[in-house]
């Protein structure tokens, strides 16, 4: 890629990407000149992506009855086909999380959406260029040539909305998932880092994956064999249940681990879920559903505490851990690992908090933004040095 010299006297558009499995997060800022910025924004999108034809793109544009926000509505084109993305690819076309396929091939399609999204949004000119750095899982980041030939090329020539754009990938950084948290955790540790073993733990809706630190280096790294993230906790209790569907289901489960309350009062957290209409069997069915989680829970557990024994080594000085399914295990977690000191996050949720002025009631979302925030910290700071971009930490 060219050295961020040449991008004097342009507008650049600063944007990190999680391409997550539950919720596609950006965090983006705007650099013009290379000195003037405007202050970081995320934006969140759907995690869904589906193909679809022109045709039926014509016909929701033509029967819509009022303009949504742009990441709301958004489809793209590129090289003749026709894609919904987000809220669209799920709320209109049903589309899937895609769990089964390559993170960085659908990445290139959210990179394509939160563009255009994100300059619909800022009321961007029609020429700027972008600088990107994405987070991929450990196993699927060694594709991260193919992720930049392909960014490169869809960025060159695509539609937002029937408007088309023609942007240079500018600058271009792909990182393991948890990179975000050791970069910010290294530099509040400085020198120290080197002296220290650290793991790094993170913990999403598809996959579990880690990274192992020593002296500063990557010294193995790896991601669960199977579906290990909180979807494997889902799957189990659909088992359970009759008839329940995963994202709601998904929402209850989330909300029951999160709240302090007594089990009486969580019944009401299910209450969503309930499908049938008589109310003498509404009350069976959410001890039936609250039942299931439970069990559901401690299985969940059982795999993935015996997963991590196999690829946690002796002698680990530090666990840092990240990503939405590790709120929802903070206790489990706390035991496991009640020899070895725990960073959560990086103490960036704070961070996250102030950066984009979120609510107490929004907690887990700055747990999963923290990775993707915190490399986006250590993007602006390299292109304000004006330094050139390394591929591997």
């Amino acid at each position: 890629m060219p050295e961020l010299k040449t991008m004097e006297r342009q507008i650049v558009l600063v944007l990190t990407l999680d391409p997550g499995s539950s919720l596609t997060k950006i965090v983006y800022q705007i650099v013009y000149n290379c000195w003037e910025k405007s202050e970081p924004k995320i934006l969140l999108m759907e995690p869904q992506v589906i193909e679809v034809s022109q045709e039926l793109i014509e016909a929701y544009e033509a029967q819509r009855l009022t303009s949504a926000d742009p990441e709301n509505e958004a489809w793209i084109e590129c090289e003749g086909e026709f894609y919904a993305v987000g809220f669209l690819a799920q709320k209109q076309f049903y589309a899937h999380a895609g769990l089964n396929e390559l993170k960085y091939e659908r990445a290139v399609l959210k990179l394509m959406a939160a563009v255009g999204a994100i300059a619909e949004r800022e009321g961007l000119p029609d020429s700027f260029s972008v600088a990107l750095a994405s987070l991929l899982p450990y196993k699927e980041w060694r594709d991260c040539e193919k992720f930049e030939r392909s960014a490169t090329n869809a960025l060159s020539n695509f539609c937002f909305r029937g408007k088309a754009f023609s942007l240079p990938l500018q600058v271009f950084e792909c990182k393991p998932e948890g990179a975000g948290l050791v970069l910010t955790r290294g530099r509040k540790l400085g020198l120290a880092t080197k002296e220290r073993v650290i793991l790094v733990l993170m913990m999403g809706y598809r996959d579990v994956s880690f990274l192992l630190f020593e002296r500063g280096k990557i010294v193995d790294g790896g991601t669960s064999p199977k579906h290990y993230g909180l979807v494997l906790l889902v799957e189990r209790v659909q088992q359970r249940t009759s008839g329940q569907d995963s994202e709601p289901l998904l929402r209850a489960i989330h909300r029951a681990a999160m709240a302090k309350k007594p089990g009486k009062d969580k019944q009401k957290l299910f209450q969503e879920l309930v499908r049938s209409k008589k109310p003498q069997h509404q009350a069976e069915e959410i001890a039936q559903i609250m039942e299931a989680v439970r069990i559901s829970r401690l299985e969940y557990w059982s795999i993935l505490s015996g997963w991590l024994k196999s690829i946690i080594p002796t002698g680990v000085d530090e666990v840092v851990i990240g990503g939405g399914t590790a709120e929802c295990f903070r206790s489990e977690l706390k035991s496991h690992f009640a020899t070895i000191d725990i960073s959560w996050a990086a103490e960036l949720e704070e961070d996250v908090r102030l950066a984009f002025n979120l609510s107490p009631e929004k907690d887990t979302l700055c747990l999963r933004l923290a990775d993707v925030y915190g490399l986006s910290r250590s993007l602006l700071k390299k292109i304000e040095g004006g330094v050139g971009l390394v591929r591997k930490i």
